[in-house]
């Protein structure tokens, strides 16, 4: 599951959490980051960062936990996050039969490649 984490109702934090994560007190993992993070009574660490680990003075808190609004790639999500209008894409799942639309002697032209 997804949220929106921000101060001052501005968008900081796009996160996946647990779909049964406690709203004061959760793990998260930052999508537009790839760092993993805690969050508890709205102030929150981030692990793994470049730039060494870090934990927020300022206070945060859960903007939105609309998962119309924040599904698809996060710059789309921050990008509307502030028109009430937008609805992300839905996901449409491959069909079936997308695997006969490869030759079946595809793997054969590489049996001579070098390994490297």
């Amino acid at each position: 599951m997804r949220l929106m984490l921000g101060s001052n109702n501005e968008p900081s934090l796009l996160v996946d959490v647990k779909s049964d994560y406690d709203p004061l007190k959760f793990n998260f993992y930052v999508i537009n980051g790839g760092w993993d993070g805690s969050f508890s009574n709205g102030f929150i660490s981030i692990h793994g960062c470049p730039n060494g680990d870090y934990s927020s003075l300022d206070k945060f808190e859960i903007l939105t936990d609309n998962k119309d609004r924040l599904r698809g790639e996060y710059s789309e999500v921050f990008y509307n996050f502030n028109n009430p209008e937008y609805i992300a894409p839905q996901y449409i799942k491959p069909d079936d039969d997308f695997d006969d639309d490869f030759d079946d002697d595809f793997d054969d032209d590489f049996d001579d490649d070098i390994p490297f």
